[in-house]
């Protein structure tokens, strides 16, 4: 392509690609490589009114929204009518929840879609009992039994403490019933002891270790029971942690516990789950009567596949403008820096190198024929002093020169060069023909 016509539709052919190339690369770096975090994302609970199998999560996750919305970053809460549902949403993939809360207990191996970013709290296994006397689990033997209905955490661990126990399902008077029900027949003496999965918190753990007459229990071999289910962990709950003054539990009790789980979608952005994990520490690291000071949340005893984003932060490996900037302006920041100005600062280098393109490009050209017209002249005077039969074949290498030069295209700008050119071309011709006319 001749150089004046590229240079005359350098808008269509050059100026153009590169802005659309700068287009391209802003919209995929604002929406795939850097994309700013939602400002609102939907987190779902279990029941609201905190039963046996999902504890007072829907508080928590109201905690956690009050949290985020200080931040400045909207939650929407989906109630849900069991524990697991929440866990279940996630997994669809499609479905529009991005984050809940999930007992270890439902982990399964390889489960897709999801992953934890932190074990928030410690949700025991509680054993309730009216029955005086008993204190290993081998002695519920021919007593009515309450846990949560079937299908649940709870009643899945109650199978495994039965296992633990050497008790056949035949042994005991098994009953599955929702958790305020199953509390009041306890407490009513309807039933004879309650096995239930919650957190300390509850208001069903409220109530039933207040309630004179009811004992909790503790699990004997206790680390071989969690070696063989390991999304149970074992602890010890000290004498009197509950109350003090009423000393409760009365003695020291080796219990196991489902840690409670931040669970997210894979496709959260990171932006966002280091914005829960901030929250996450706000709202759980103070210590309670089941957690020491800093004990959770964690990402070391977890059941779900753990967050990359969270295992980075564990290791305190976050954008450093997170640390000394706002939310979104961090995250505003963060793209200006990394993506929009290069990309702009890229844009506008080639904008400015274009001309400098076609300034070089001359230049070579002209620079070439000036190299030829050089040793031409450099040839002339031995010719001229010994060897004048060769000034015609000069001459024909000036004609060549000069016919290539006459037959460059070059954009106007560029004509005073051109010009220059051929003065120098004809002073040459002019002192050959003068030294072939001697």
């Amino acid at each position: 392509m001749k150089l004046a016509l590229l240079f005359r539709r350098r808008w269509l052919w050059l100026y153009l690609p590169v802005l659309c190339l700068a287009a391209l690369c802003l919209w995929l770096a604002v929406n795939v490589w850097l994309p700013l975090p939602p400002k609102t994302f939907v987190m779902a609970s279990g029941v609201a009114n905190g039963g046996v199998a999902t504890g007072n999560y829907m508080a928590t996750v109201l905690r956690y929204r009050d949290v985020m919305e200080a931040r400045g970053i909207r939650v929407e809460t989906i109630t849900t009518d069991t524990a697991s549902a929440p866990l279940q949403r996630l997994l669809k993939g499609n479905d529009e929840v991005h984050a809940a809360l999930a007992l270890g207990m439902l982990a399964k191996p390889d489960m897709p879609k999801v992953s934890t970013i932190a074990a928030v709290e410690r949700h025991p296994v509680w054993i309730f009992t009216r029955a005086q006397g008993i204190t290993q689990l081998a002695q519920l033997k021919g007593l009515r039994v309450t846990t949560d209905l079937q299908g649940t955490p709870a009643w899945e661990v109650t199978q495994l403490l039965l296992q633990h126990a050497k008790l056949q399902p035949a042994d005991v008077n098994l009953i599955f019933k929702p958790a305020d029900i199953a509390v009041t027949d306890l407490i009513d003496g309807r039933s004879d002891a309650l096995i239930m999965l919650s957190s300390g918190d509850s208001d069903s753990v409220r109530r039933l270790t207040r309630t004179a007459g009811v004992q909790v229990i503790g699990i004997e071999r206790i680390a071989s029971f969690t070696t063989r289910e390991t999304r149970l962990k074992p602890f010890v709950l000290p004498q009197g942690a509950i109350e003090l003054r009423g000393d409760i539990p009365s003695r020291d009790l080796a219990m196991a516990a489902s840690h409670l789980h931040l669970v997210v979608s894979d496709s959260m952005h990171p932006a966002l789950q280091r914005a829960l994990l901030d929250a996450a520490n706000e709202i759980h690291e103070m210590p309670s009567f089941l957690q020491r000071q800093g004990e959770f949340p964690n990402t070391r005893d977890v059941d779900f596949i753990p967050s990359p984003v969270a295992t980075a932060y564990s290791n305190g490996d976050r954008p450093w403008l997170e640390q000394v900037l706002p939310f979104w302006w961090a995250q505003l920041v963060q793209l200006i820096a990394l993506a929009i100005i290069p990309i702009l600062a890229m844009t506008l280098g080639l904008l400015f190198w274009i001309p400098s393109l076609f300034n070089w490009k001359v230049n070579a050209m002209l620079q070439n024929f000036y190299g030829e017209l050089k040793f031409l002249e450099t040839d002339i005077d031995p010719v001229a002093s010994q060897r004048p039969i060769e000034i015609k074949s000069l001459l024909l290498r000036l004609d060549d020169i000069e016919a290539k030069v006459t037959m460059l295209d070059l954009p106007n700008s560029y004509a005073n060069r051109w010009y220059t050119l051929r003065e120098h071309l004809a002073r040459a011709r002019a002192k050959l023909l003068d030294l072939r006319a001697r």
